[in-house]
């Protein structure tokens, strides 16, 4: 935490020496704005999102600068840099969140380039603004936190622009092409994907061994090491329609794209020897160099807001290598008063693959079922307070365990979670 204090102090000097010296050289047009937020978890049953929930964990910290600049009338540049400690990722190092360069030729036509907030679903690009929303966790089935990392931002280049459709209202479209950046693949979402293939791999390995020394071997996964997640390319974009009904907005996103894992894979191999009367143990290795497409990802949605209230729904849908999935929600809201606020979201994500069945798991580690409630109290202009609570059912998204853990003592099905946070803004 100490840490954390000192990164943010930093940040904050630097922008202010930057602001009081550039600001004037771009004729005073540069934009500070920044948050510091605390939160605590807490799970019944089972571990979800960070390592340590079911114990109660305050590891959800975060602190962003952002700078936006517009030296011309239509040129702007900026850049978020992000200091988080979310479970094991993060640990307070200062990353860049985003930063782009943005030249808006027309209303209907404009360019970004850099690191550049992905449109995916409504609320992907605007889904670290606390103040922007009741809820602390956007529904899980379509804006995976575990994932937030390397899908809020593309590097590379996009187009934009906004057009008018005259009696049928107002449209905008956002497409681009680049890359994602995965900033530690030996942490979080990545970890637990490629520890499970590990171990999916255990048989294959054990049998590769006895065909070599010709005596019955069975593997046991240990760990990987050097592990590198790239995505060579990804292209996709967004949609959205201001319909004539006012406060309506139908939108669609998508994308597709490839990425390669490189890592090391080893295994605890023993060997039974007919001819010993102990089995023998054989380190073993197994070099990975894998690539995966993501034929498609895809979200669409629709969205009404009027006066005080608030409601939205998406279905979503991936179909990556040999697994797919769905999901989707409906969410509601109610701003009571300048001050406070109330939301309820019902979600749910399922497995269409059939994937866990297939090896011993239970059925409900097929589907995760998410009720939500929500409080939003702003106790000042610039210092907001949340909580809510999830009750869930199922555990396709929660933590996992060695997969002979899973089958011998499995997650609860039945579970809840508990989440508090308050954030301070400028």
């Amino acid at each position: 935490m100490q840490r954390m204090i000192r990164i943010c102090v930093i940040g904050l000097l630097a922008t202010m020496w930057f602001g009081t010296g550039s600001a004037q050289n771009l004729d005073e047009s540069l934009f500070v704005t920044g948050f510091v937020s605390q939160g605590y978890l807490n799970t019944s049953e089972n571990n979800y999102l960070v390592p340590r929930s079911v114990n109660g964990t305050a590891e959800f910290t975060e602190a962003a600068i952002t700078l936006v600049a517009q030296p011309q009338d239509k040129l702007r540049v900026g850049i978020q840099l992000l200091a988080r400690n979310f479970g094991d990722t993060g640990n307070g190092f200062v990353s860049v969140d985003w930063a782009y360069g943005d030249y808006r030729w027309r209303d209907w036509l404009g360019v970004r380039l850099g690191k550049v907030k992905m449109p995916f679903g409504f609320y992907n690009e605007a889904r670290d603004v606390d103040m922007l929303r009741t809820s602390i966790f956007l529904p899980q089935s379509i804006y995976n936190e575990t994932m937030r990392d390397f899908m809020l931002a593309y590097e590379g280049v996009g187009a934009y622009g906004n057009y008018d459709l005259g009696g049928l209202g107002e449209g905008d479209y956002h497409v681009f092409g680049g890359t994602l950046n995965v900033p530690d693949p030996t942490r979080g979402f990545w970890r637990d994907v490629y520890n499970t293939e590990g171990e999916l791999l255990e048989d294959e390995v054990g049998q590769f061994v006895s065909d070599i020394v010709g005596d019955p071997a069975t593997a046991t996964f240990n760990q990987n090491t050097d592990q590198v997640v790239s995505f060579p390319w990804i292209y996709g974009g967004a949609v959205n329609w201001y319909t004539p009904l006012e406060g309506l907005r139908l939108g669609a996103s998508g994308l597709q794209g490839r990425f390669n894992f490189q890592g090391r894979m080893h295994y605890n191999v023993l060997v039974e020897r007919p001819t010993e009367a102990t089995p023998e143990y054989i380190p073993f290795t197994l070099m990975v160099d894998e690539t995966t497409n993501i034929n498609h990802i895809a979200v669409f949605g629709a969205e009404f807001l009027r006066d005080r209230w608030s409601l939205a729904s998406e279905y979503y849908h991936e179909d990556i290598g040999d697994g797919a999935a769905h999901g989707w929600y409906v969410q509601g809201g109610w701003q009571a008063s300048d001050r406070w606020a109330v939301g309820a979201y019902y979600s749910e994500l399922q497995s269409d693959d059939g994937g866990a069945m297939e090896l011993g798991l239970p059925d409900y580690y097929e589907w995760q079922k998410d009720l939500t409630l929500s409080l939003r109290i702003d106790l000042t202009d610039h210092w907001l307070f949340k909580v809510e609570h999830h009750f869930i059912d199922g555990v396709i998204a929660g933590a996992r365990r060695s997969l002979d853990e899973e089958i011998s003592n499995p997650l609860q099905q039945h579970w809840g979670m508990f989440t508090a946070k308050t954030t301070f803004h400028f």
